[in-house]
């Protein structure tokens, strides 16, 4: 009996955190795909923007900072945008789900650029630590692991996606496609109907 629990215990905790995993990789992922998708536009942004003079003088003094005051750095742009980001939960919460929402991700947005400036100008000294650039290699190896674990789920859903589209087309191409939304309408206003 005992040679047989922690078989159970090891398959059963397989199955029921592989779901799990794969909502961790699909967040990890999105996060990632996020910030690919607004690092480059924050760099042209930055780029065509006349903050050269800035950017100069935050690389100059990072340059004399020691490696591990740079760190802290990175908390400014979430002390700034927590209470930002705390009024538009309550923006929320008030009813305003729109415009809270849309406060959210701008003042999300704005952290990013800003954590996207400090990072180009504070990476070479963030690398002269040896947690940092062991951290870095680990994110790195996370993006590789959520993209192999969620790569499975999106063939799937590519192969799905192909078999509804080549379905709908067959139906919609003799004309029952409409006929059977017709015949649904018209069993939901019988339905409807007292």
């Amino acid at each position: 009996m005992f040679a047989a629990r922690p078989y159970h215990f090891g398959w059963m905790t397989r199955h029921l955190l592989k779901p799990f995993w794969i909502v961790l990789a699909l967040l990890f992922l999105f996060e990632a795909w996020l910030w690919d998708l607004i690092q480059p536009l924050i760099a042209w942004l930055i780029a065509r923007l006349p903050w050269q003079a800035f950017k100069t003088a935050l690389a100059r003094n990072v340059a004399r900072l020691p490696a591990a005051i740079v760190v802290f750095l990175f908390v400014v742009p979430e002390v700034i945008g927590l209470p930002l980001q705390l009024f538009s939960l309550w923006i929320v919460a008030k009813g305003a789900v729109v415009t809270g929402t849309l406060l959210f991700i701008a003042v999300k947005a704005s952290g990013l650029a800003l954590a996207l400036v400090l990072f180009e100008a504070c990476k070479e000294k963030l690398m002269e630590l040896a947690w940092f650039r062991f951290v870095h290699h680990q994110v790195i190896r996370a993006r590789a692991w959520a993209k192999a674990q969620v790569e499975p789920l999106l063939g799937e859903m590519t192969s799905l996606r192909r078999r509804l589209m080549l379905k709908i087309t067959m139906i919609t191409r003799d004309g029952s496609f409409l006929k059977t939304l017709r015949r649904i309408r018209a069993t939901v206003r019988r339905r409807m109907q007292p």
